[in-house]
């Protein structure tokens, strides 16, 4: 799996907006430092979720290995019903090699 990180996720701001106003179900995934550094002003740390929560229809960080799967499932499913838009699931290092 291959993630854009920290700086690039910002790169991503304005496709989300985009995909937001036109209501375009999109799913974005965004590498982050490990889960113990998070806070920590850690090299290339950027809070994406933050950043776009008012931009998409759901942002989440994921801090649990075992949430992977049912996180993914419910973004994919947040991104289509309803108004359709962009969805942001943000997964630390740790969490990707896991």
């Amino acid at each position: 799996m291959s993630c854009v990180k920290g700086p690039g996720a910002t790169n991503l701001v304005t496709g989300i907006t985009t995909a937001n106003y036109d209501s375009v179900p999109l799913v974005c995934f965004t590498g982050q430092v490990p889960t113990n550094l998070i806070g920590k002003h850690a090299f290339q740390e950027v809070d994406i979720v933050g950043i776009s929560k008012n931009i998409s229809k759901y942002a989440v960080i994921v801090r649990d290995r075992k949430n992977l799967w049912k996180t993914i499932k419910e973004a994919f499913y947040i991104a289509r019903t309803g108004r359709p838009g962009p969805v942001i699931v943000d997964l630390p290092k740790d969490i990707q090699q896991e």
